[in-house]
């Protein structure tokens, strides 16, 4: 067979650049780490690869995302473990309030205590985060979740039920966020009447529950959720007819009976006491809410040891109210803690878990596609060896003629 000077060229060359280009592609994998360079390397290990990194940066999301929950938790518990213990203290100082060596003055000075514990509560219930959004306000986190309703005299919650589900893993969401609805109005106080505003000769007025039994079902048959308007009653005193009566929102008469100016009346189990010798004039009666939050029962508490004109029995209803409806609240708070604290765990469970699965998507990538250095380097210098070869081989076939054979 005989063989062209022309096919011994392009044979020898094809030789030369096919080692040379193996050893490229050695020299490439190992400065770029992989052992997959182009898809065509290995079709099924970089479909592998490519679905093991998207897994990689959605586990980082997901970690960060589990942090991130964390780190919201601990600062809404940290918030209510000291309204925890300004309760604890309100609690003490409620108890001082009933001893019966206490005038009006002592009263006062553990009212102005309670205040300062109320403002500090309520400040810790429109607490921000640091990027000045409110904890407990639901959706609604550029809106300060509780403002006293000077009408009402109670602080009213004014952001929404909303509660924030932050996905932490593939399958597993946890709630973020707490509202002030769930962790602070949810407290189920004492049924009570309170009195709002006041004409005509009356100055002011106080309630006494002369029958709780008889009251409580009053306010259950009438009290209405949906619309607070309905749950105003007024008393109009008429001393000249020696009459009173009693109009529900409608202008409906619910209730008459004898009045004496100066002298308490009474209806449905509600003792209203004017102040002073009023003969005549309105007294306006609000149904307390079932459920309230902590700041209003330390501001009635408030409220309660500075007003110099009620009796005995109505401090002592007051106290026992008030120390009814702070147990109430320590067990409402406790709960919502409990379930703040379950929410913490799971977090910190999904920040191990994505660190585990981190590890092993890593691992399992890097045994599909990472170059092994030792056998790399060998290969490397196997195909230097090869080019090298090649490159004598073909230098010595060219330099078959005759004239080199007769020189």
């Amino acid at each position: 067979m005989r063989l062209s000077t022309s096919q011994i060229y392009d044979k020898g060359l094809s030789s030369v650049i096919d080692r040379q280009n193996k050893l490229v592609k050695v020299q490439d994998q190992i400065a770029r780490e992989t052992k997959i360079l182009t898809p065509a390397d290995d079709p099924a290990g970089k479909a592998q690869t490519l679905a093991l990194t998207d897994r990689i940066k959605q586990n980082e999301q997901f970690q960060k995302n589990s942090q991130l929950v964390l780190n919201d938790l601990s600062r809404q518990e940290s918030v209510m473990s000291n309204i925890s213990e300004s309760l604890f203290r309100a609690k003490e100082l409620f108890v001082q309030a009933g001893n019966g060596a206490y005038d009006f003055n002592d009263r006062q000075s553990l009212a102005l205590e309670i205040e300062v514990l109320r403002d500090n509560v309520l400040d810790m219930m429109n607490a921000r985060n640091e990027n000045g959004d409110y904890l407990f306000a639901g959706y609604q986190t550029e809106v300060k979740p509780f403002e006293l309703n000077p009408v009402t005299g109670v602080y009213d919650y004014l952001g929404d039920n909303g509660a924030k589900q932050v996905q932490v893993t593939s399958s597993l969401q946890i709630q973020s966020s707490t509202s002030g609805a769930e962790a602070f109005q949810q407290t189920p106080v004492e049924l009570r009447a309170r009195v709002g505003n006041v004409g005509g000769d009356v100055t002011g007025a106080s309630t006494l529950l002369t029958d709780r039994a008889q009251f409580e079902a009053f306010h259950r048959a009438n009290y209405d959720k949906q619309d607070p308007a309905n749950n105003l009653y007024q008393v109009a005193l008429d001393d000249g007819a020696g009459t009173f009566s009693v109009t529900d929102s409608g202008g409906n008469v619910i209730a008459t009976g004898p009045y004496v100016a100066g002298e308490s009346i009474e209806f449905n189990g509600v003792q209203v006491n004017p102040e002073g010798t009023a003969a005549n004039g309105t007294i306006e009666i609000r149904l307390g809410q079932p459920q309230q939050n902590i700041a209003t029962v330390l501001n009635d508490m408030v409220n309660l040891l500075n007003n110099p004109n009620i009796n005995d029995a109505q401090l002592a209803e007051g106290i026992e109210f008030a120390l009814a409806d702070l147990d109430a609240a320590e067990t409402s708070l406790g709960s919502v803690r409990a379930r703040t604290g379950s929410r913490m765990n799971s977090a910190n469970t999904a920040i191990l878990t994505n660190a585990d699965f981190a590890i092993a998507n890593k691992d399992t990538r890097s045994r599909i596609q990472d170059v092994d250095y030792a056998e790399a380097m060998t290969e490397l210098i196997k195909q230097d060896t090869a080019l090298q070869a090649a490159q004598a081989t073909f230098t010595r076939i060219t330099r078959l003629s005759l004239f080199d054979y007769l020189r």
